[in-house]
């Protein structure tokens, strides 16, 4: 409470002091404690997210996951099993991944003995990547993820992505970023030819 003859600078600097005296440095370790239980606590999470102590890398067993296709059935990647595999992550609002699936499409059409292009739509419903197909053309399988649980799997943090997976389930190389050319594309998918 301010006292008469004080100003409100005063009595704000008297009341501070007195919480300080009240609290002292104490309460500032405690601050300090729970931020950082805080912060192991998210790292803690954010690690069993991706199943690895960080992101994935190359030489690493890629994560299973199932994703519905368009016209509602139900894949997994360990149905390609002893086959390459193109995992690209993707959505339709996201311009580099629109850029990049006429490429994917043109390699995926010249096709790749032994060799499967899968592309996840992150987030968006069945009807969007549907239609985003259909105006596309896109001829390779769309899978659904509108979730994000595969992405999380994968510990996916932006679009596009894209995991070329070799016959033996391992992760040979991983891609952030639009995919420059259809010749690109059919270099990755070569990359992984068993």
């Amino acid at each position: 409470m301010r006292k008469a003859g004080q100003s409100v600078d005063q009595s704000v600097e008297r009341g501070l002091l007195e919480l300080s005296r009240r609290t002292g440095p104490r309460s500032y370790v405690n601050i300090v404690i729970v931020v950082a239980l805080a912060a192991v606590l998210l790292y803690t999470l954010l690690q069993a997210r991706t199943g690895q102590d960080g992101a994935l890398r190359t030489g690493d067993q890629a994560p299973e996951f199932n994703a519905m296709t368009l016209d509602g059935g139900s894949v997994s990647l360990a149905e390609y099993q002893g086959q390459g595999v193109l995992l690209n992550f993707w959505a339709s609002w996201c311009g580099p991944c629109v850029s990049e699936m006429p490429r994917m499409n043109d390699a995926y059409r010249e096709g790749v003995p032994g060799v499967a292009m899968l592309a996840v739509n992150v987030g968006e419903s069945r009807g969007t990547a549907a239609e985003f197909a259909a105006n596309h053309g896109l001829s390779f399988p769309v899978l659904l993820d509108p979730s994000g649980e595969a992405a999380g799997r994968y510990g996916l943090v932006g679009l596009p992505r894209t995991f070329l997976i070799d016959g033996s389930g391992r992760i040979a190389r991983i891609v952030t970023g639009e995919l420059a050319s259809a010749e690109q594309v059919r270099g990755l998918m070569e990359s992984v030819k068993p």
